[in-house]
């Protein structure tokens, strides 16, 4: 690691929380559920990777498990658990209820995240049981808790099922493993991401949850968007955590250096990588959920209920536990592509979420519609971007523009899926700025502070590594 300039512990905090509050916005505006919870787990590994001078091959590796760790919190559900919150009898029960799912989505994503800095060192068998140990114990987390509704932050008169136990016994499984197959100066900074991230969880979605609370008290004014406050107050309070966990590690992380010049790779080499993301996009993204819902008669829905064996099939192929094992199934085949999977599969379910909405009822199942063709084209113009960057001198802060402008560009989109927004007449200046268009000022506000940030903060770094 090159230790010759260390960024203030300021930088650590408010970097990655800057990142992870814009990439969470972005989370639950053009993504939603696991694969939306993507882009804030793109965004915190790059950020992350710049603070600590990580090289471009190592913090490749490292996006990839940023983008399964806070996936996986993703798979929770808590729209009904907020709903508490406006009812001043449930208040506390529904904080109860976020500040456990937000603590748990920071345990496991702290923990999955941290063992991406350890992907060259540890054994490819250690890492898949690892994974398969996490998938068991969000079975048995589902079957001993969450199904019986044991401890339940739903509404029980609309029931719907949660998956946070199954989540916490998953870290608890994969953890316990960890501990006897790597080194304890490994197993210390892993400890130390998923304590960190736990309490930023729990911080971000128990206290950004009061925002809701707020909004209940406060039902006329022209600010409304309460939702998207608490959102971006959770990727804040995550991301600083995260940030501080890295500023601990700073001593303490020692990165092989990259050796294998991108200009030497062979034809076939250099795009056997946009084949690589093609083929895993159309798995995860097209094939399984079709056969799911050809093959099983079903449609698919998160949080999807177990029972029956068909059924606990489908939730366990449906469940982003397997996508994110498929993930480093083809991260240890195919290690070049790790850039690919990152970002460009990151940026992919956004498309697909936004395109899903400007054709409604639209068979996406079938890619002989209009739908699925500009899901491709618009990933294949990313994947390209990604190709092109990630060979080119300062790849980790161009990448970070990359995935932070294409995906505001797609929020941009999304705002023509309502025209009627854009009927200003009548309303005031303060009207349009902090109530209709305040999310969407927010974002590409956040996205102009974060691009200076990338640009100003990493650029002496960028021109000494060139």
């Amino acid at each position: 690691m090159n230790k010759e300039k260390i960024h203030s512990k300021w930088m650590f905090i408010a970097f990655p929380a800057l990142a992870m509050m814009l990439g969470w916005g972005l989370r639950g505006h053009i993504g939603g559920g696991p694969y939306g919870a993507m882009i804030p787990g793109a965004m915190i590994a790059l950020c992350v990777s710049l603070l600590l001078k990580m090289p471009a091959r190592a913090t490749s590796f490292l996006v990839v498990f940023g983008v399964i760790g806070i996936g996986l919190g993703g798979e929770m559900t808590y729209g009904q658990t907020l709903g508490f919150l406006k009812n001043p009898d449930t208040v506390w029960w529904g904080t109860a209820g976020t500040t456990l799912k937000g603590a748990v989505w920071g345990l496991l994503g702290g923990a999955v995240f941290a063992l991406g800095f350890f992907f060259r060192s540890v054994p490819r068998k250690t890492l898949i049981v690892a994974f398969l140990l996490m998938i068991l114990g969000i079975i048995v987390g589902f079957k001993l808790i969450n199904d019986p509704m044991l401890l339940y932050f739903s509404d029980p008169m609309k029931p719907r099922a949660e998956s946070w136990a199954g989540l916490l016994l998953g870290a608890v499984f994969m953890l316990g493993y960890l501990k006897l197959k790597i080194p304890a100066e490994n197993f210390k900074i892993i400890l130390r991401f998923t304590i960190w991230g736990t309490i930023g969880g729990a911080l971000g979605f128990g206290l950004g949850g009061f925002w809701l609370v707020l909004g209940s008290h406060l039902p006329n004014v022209i600010f409304g968007s309460w939702w998207k406050a608490m959102e971006f107050s959770f990727g804040l309070l995550l991301g600083a955590s995260l940030g501080y966990a890295a500023w601990l590690s700073r001593n303490d992380l020692v990165f092989e250096q990259d050796n294998e010049p991108s200009s030497e790779e062979s034809g076939w080499a250099r795009w056997k990588e946009l084949f690589v993301v093609l083929g895993t996009g159309l798995l995860i993204f097209w094939l399984l959920p079709s056969l799911i819902e050809v093959v099983g008669k079903v449609t698919l829905d998160n949080n999807m209920p177990g029972g029956s064996l068909k059924n606990e099939v489908i939730r366990l192929v449906d469940n982003y536990s397997f996508t994110g094992l498929i993930f480093l199934l083809v991260l240890i085949r195919f290690p070049k592509a790790a850039w690919q999977i990152g970002i460009t599969l990151t940026f992919c379910h956004t498309a697909i979420d936004l395109f899903r909405d400007f054709y409604p009822g639209v068979n996406t199942v079938s890619p002989f519609t209009w739908h699925f063709f500009w899901v491709f084209l618009s990933t294949a113009v990313v994947a390209i971007l990604v190709f092109y960057f990630s060979r080119k001198k300062d790849n980790i802060r161009n990448l970070l523009l990359v995935l932070t402008w294409s995906c505001i560009f797609i929020s941009i989109l999304r705002m023509y899926e309502h025209p009627q927004n854009f009927d200003l007449a009548g309303l005031s200046l303060c009207q349009v700025v902090c109530g209709r268009f305040f999310v969407d000022l927010f974002f590409v506000l956040s996205a102009v502070l974060l691009s200076w940030m990338i640009k100003s903060e990493f650029k002496v770094e960028a021109k000494e590594a060139a």
